[in-house]
């Protein structure tokens, strides 16, 4: 049985603009046009093709490669080259998206946990987290809690830290819970091989390879809050130090860095707005 175009839009469940723009790029043809009248006639036939096209069209095959299909298979054998290159191509297409899901994840969280340090900043209200948040010469003596962090360890120079930092947050974004920190376990300042562990405080144990995940004891800390770029942090230390040292504290190595602003991932931020609080925890 023949249908109109009307008709066999329908019954097709496609507008006739579409059947149109598919008889115009050779992909479904109608069986017969009137000569007089000029309408489209379709057919049984005609319906099993669009069937197949859309299911090919559920497989994201392209139009094009569609009509390359039909045109060159008569059997589903025929059609085996064309599903396997078009599975490739999507576990390709998997593979990447993952990735960048992973990457849009760890910006998200990077700026979630740098924004939650900001608030607790400008909003506290406490007395004393106000004082050192405006004061960077204010030393601050207060208690660290336990942390689980995902960390990872080397050995190496300072300037490192930020790609281990994008590393950790590829891979456990999800889980952050709070300011990105860097434990520094030598007595000195070292130009190469630096004993640095560099950790993002996560909700729960995790396992991640390559990733420590471990709880992180807190306890009693002398505490400073820098206010500048990093290449000026030597004046914080030494304030810090002269109060430890004028207070026969002592230290309980390693000592913290805790980034609670520092640079943009994308758009950059001026060094003088990052925000570094320098901790050391002492024996009680």
């Amino acid at each position: 049985m023949e249908y109109m175009i009307g008709d066999f839009s329908k019954i097709s469940r496609l507008s006739i603009k579409t059947l149109r723009y598919y008889h115009e790029c050779g992909l479904l043809a109608p069986v017969r046009i009137d000569n007089t009248t000029g309408y489209r006639f379709y057919d049984e036939n005609s319906l099993e093709r669009v069937r197949i096209i859309e299911e090919l069209k559920d497989f994201e095959f392209s139009l094009k490669e569609i009509k390359s299909i039909l045109e060159n298979c008569s059997d589903d054998s025929d059609i085996k080259e064309y599903i396997v290159s078009k599975a490739e191509e999507v576990k390709g297409k998997i593979q990447k998206y993952n990735e960048i899901d992973k990457k849009l994840e760890a910006f998200i969280y990077v700026k979630l946990a740098e924004s939650t340090s900001a608030s607790f900043i400008e909003h506290s209200g406490k007395e004393e987290d106000l004082n050192m948040a405006n004061r960077t010469s204010d030393i601050i003596i207060k208690n660290i809690p336990d942390i689980i962090s995902a960390s990872i360890r080397f050995k190496g120079k300072y300037m490192e830290v930020g790609k281990i930092f994008s590393k950790i947050y590829k891979n456990c974004g999800r889980y952050s819970a709070g300011a990105p920190f860097s434990l520094y376990y030598d007595n000195d300042y070292k130009d190469e091989d630096a004993d640095i562990e560099v950790c993002v405080p996560v909700k729960k144990i995790i396992n991640e390879e390559g990733i420590e995940c471990k709880m992180l004891k807190g306890g009693k800390a002398i505490t400073i809050l820098h206010k500048g770029s990093y290449d000026l942090l030597g004046e914080s230390y030494k304030t810090l130090i002269d109060y430890i040292n004028s207070s026969n504290s002592k230290i309980i190595a390693p000592s913290r860095e805790v980034y609670l602003k520092g640079p943009g991932i994308i758009l950059p931020r001026n060094p003088k707005k990052y925000i570094t609080e320098i901790q050391m925890l002492i024996e009680e």
